[in-house]
């Protein structure tokens, strides 16, 4: 039975590598998306600190970094860099291609740093993103079929350690998370 089992394991996985040859990743388009997102994550910030930044209170300034990922190659993405006072907040992009993710942000001031994910919207913690399947006697189970539906992608926070909750991004969480990096 276990050379059976085994059979059907090495004829699903040729179907399933057959299926990823025939669509093919259009990585350009891929990186595209990412830096989108990115703008999008720059302006909602901005958007949260427009009412400081018109009083002069808070200061924003934009620089390029460079990237180098697996199958997209080197790249420039824009960064965020907050002024506070004398205080400086970096929101700097580290790429798209993570496992559990559609791209990460650190975001870094003198005491500190936190992360940000663009994951699915309906991703709340770290185990949202794991899939654990069972198998009996030698056998593996069949993975329980994904829905083919599209991904919202939001930005959320990610909290410390040990328990890696997603925090929904918003204005309140964001000038937050400002207050822990810059020990406000």
């Amino acid at each position: 039975m276990a050379i059976t089992a085994f059979d059907d394991f090495v004829r699903r996985e040729q179907r399933s590598a057959q299926d990823l040859d025939d669509q093919p990743i259009d990585w350009q388009a891929n990186k595209a998306e990412w830096l989108a997102h990115l703008d999008e994550l720059f302006a909602m910030v901005g958007e949260f600190l427009k009412t400081y930044v018109a009083q002069s209170q808070v200061s924003i300034a934009y620089k390029q970094v460079e990237l180098n990922e697996e199958y997209i190659g080197p790249y420039s993405a824009k960064a965020m860099v907050i002024s506070i006072g004398s205080k400086v907040i970096k929101l700097e992009p580290i790429g798209t291609m993570l496992i559990g993710s559609k791209g990460r942000v650190d975001v870094s001031g003198p005491f500190g740093h936190v992360q940000l994910l663009l994951l699915s919207k309906t991703a709340k913690s770290a185990s949202d993103l794991i899939h654990v399947s069972v198998s009996f006697d030698g056998v593996p189970a069949l993975p329980p079929p994904r829905p083919q539906s599209k991904i919202e992608w939001a930005w959320k926070i990610v909290s410390r350690p040990p328990r890696r909750e997603f925090i929904e991004l918003n204005k309140e969480t964001f000038l937050s998370l400002l207050l822990e990096v810059s020990n406000g």
